[in-house]
Order: structure tokens, then C-alpha cells, then sequence
């Protein structure tokens, strides 16, 4: 995460899981967050409901890859979620800070990203990627 403080927010990829003809959860699944420089952190569930970050290269999609799939008639679906709460008020501004949190165990399961004079938390519940807006703390 300390790699990109002081970068700019440029974009943001979620993915929602999508059964054809239901409801797509927006606020729920991995998130991907892009910094000016085409750098970029997936934020995403583990199978023990600790929270994975892996960084990613500029250009590179190949993350995309582990998603990849269908199951009994579902999929994942990715699309630009710079303009959904809680990301559209912070996009175009410069990551400032993360403040992790971790379980009793001490594995990181969520944690507040610190953009400009925003916050954006990012956690787990049921092991997946939840996000929200943020006191600023």
C-alpha cells in the first residue's frame, strides 16, 4: 500500500458476481484500484476471510484472469466503478494515507484508505470486499 501514497486515484475496477436476471450487488466484491502512473492494488477476499492486496504493473489485466470463470449459471463481472459511491468523491485525488485493521488473530481484514480530505473503507464481510465512505478520522 505505501507504494502508492502521494499518487493520484485515476480509476477503479470492481467485480460483482452476476447470475443473469438478478440484482448486482455494487457495494460487494474485489475492488482494483489504478493510480495516475498505471500502477494499481486488487483488494480481495481469501478463502480463511482475510484480505488479500496485490499490486499490480501498469497495463497489466493478468489479475483479471483468476476471475475468469462461471459457476452454475453465474460469473464475475467487472466494470468501472470510478463514478459509485463510495469512489466517484475521490477519484482525481492524491492517496494520502492507509490506516489496516486486523482481526484477533492478526490478519488484515479491512482497513481505511486516507484520499485528500476523504476516506474510503474497504473490509470483509463473508469474505468478500465490502466498501463505504469514511469518517476522515
Amino acid at each position: 500500500m505505501d507504494m502508492l501514497i502521494g499518487c493520484r486515484l485515476a480509476a477503479v475496477t470492481r467485480l460483482a458476481w452476476y447470475r443473469p436476471g438478478d440484482p448486482v450487488d455494487l457495494a460487494t466484491g474485489p475492488v482494483h484500484l489504478v493510480v495516475d502512473d498505471g500502477r494499481g492494488l486488487l483488494f480481495d477476499g481469501r478463502s480463511d476471510w482475510s484480505l488479500a492486496i496485490v499490486p499490480t504493473a501498469p497495463g497489466d489485466e493478468s489479475w483479471r484472469s483468476a476471475y475468469d470463470y462461471g459457476f452454475d449459471g453465474g460469473r464475475w463481472a467487472g466494470r468501472d466503478a470510478s463514478g459509485e459511491d463510495p469512489f466517484a468523491s475521490v477519484i482525481a485525488r492524491v492517496l494520502s494515507g492507509w490506516d489496516p485493521e486486523r482481526d484477533e488473530a492478526g490478519q488484515l481484514v479491512g482497513g481505511t484508505l486516507y484520499v485528500g480530505d476523504r476516506a474510503v473503507r474497504l473490509s470483509l464481510w463473508q469474505g468478500e470486499v465490502i466498501s463505504c465512505a469514511a469518517g476522515r478520522g
